[in-house]
């Protein structure tokens, strides 16, 4: 890659940053080489980068994967990676698509093995995007992804944080997480408000294991619903939403030594799990 800046480049290209759209754009390749380092390539692997921007990773991502898959919704973004970065580069693939909207088990299946992934989220659609991918972790085998500093917090937060929450306990379950470094905002143009955090993780398999993810995640949700309710106040006041009495619920908490005056913040991720295999056998009964 050249290393004309990327506010030079821009310019050259009557680009502006789309605050909207999250571009915060990476100004030093050391830290692109510290993240491709992290994924740890043999060379084989198809490695899927969200939001590649300029190239600033993309360009080491080719130099260590077999393939890179870059999603890039910016048309102007795409047809100058497509056409003066990579224009005669076969090994890496520029597909001008909102990462919410790509396919990693068609992507996969593709493949032939479990994807690498890695990317600077924008902000806004950290969330969505994390839940797309805990859908389709069977397609994964690790991710290393930058996101702001408070989001990193979220995901790694213990029970009885003030960070923790629905996104946490999901994460957690689906993911083995590890902080790997952070980045302040003078590494990227333009600087963003807040710090950034890079994180690697890897699918696992969870133990104890929810016979049910999808209620899993309701179950979370629900205890999370209103965060200073307790459990009483929440999940046993929507018990017939998962097809039991309030009675029946109590009885669940009774059962599992959870008392039902706790709030939803208190509970571990293996107490969610076990208290949403119960409420999946009671609800069948």
């Amino acid at each position: 890659m050249s290393s004309t800046s990327p506010k030079i480049l821009l310019r050259r290209l009557g680009l502006r940053p789309r605050k909207a759209w999250g571009q915060n754009f990476l100004l030093h390749p050391h830290q692109a080489q510290r993240i491709v380092a992290a994924l740890d390539l043999s060379g084989t692997e198809t490695v899927v980068e969200i939001g590649p921007g300029l190239g600033a990773l993309t360009v080491f991502l080719a130099r260590a994967a077999g393939k890179v898959v870059a999603l890039e919704r910016d048309p102007a973004l795409a047809q100058f990676l497509k056409t003066e970065l990579f224009p005669d580069n076969p090994q890496v693939q520029i597909l001008e698509q909102d990462a919410l909207a790509f396919d990693f088990q068609e992507c996969s299946r593709h493949a032939e093995k479990p994807l690498a992934v890695a990317g600077n989220l924008p902000y806004q659609i950290t969330s969505p995007l994390l839940f797309k991918l805990m859908e389709g972790k069977a397609a994964l085998s690790r991710a290393v992804l930058m996101m702001q500093q408070e989001v990193g917090d979220r995901l790694l937060s213990p029970p009885g944080t003030k960070d923790y929450g629905v996104l946490s306990v999901l994460i957690q379950y689906h993911f083995a997480l590890e902080r790997l470094f952070s980045l302040g905002p003078g590494n990227f143009y333009p600087p963003p408000q807040v710090d950034s955090v890079v994180l690697r993780l890897r699918p696992r398999a969870p133990v104890p294991a929810a016979r049910d993810e999808a209620l899993l995640s309701r179950v979370v949700k629900a205890a999370f619903a209103h965060r200073r309710k307790t459990l009483n106040n929440t999940l046993v006041h929507q018990a017939p939403a998962f097809g039991l009495t309030p009675e029946d619920l109590r009885q669940i908490f009774l059962t599992l030594q959870i008392d039902p005056g706790r709030r939803g913040e208190t509970l571990g991720v293996d107490q969610f799990v076990e208290l949403t295999n119960a409420i999946g056998v009671s609800s069948k009964q």
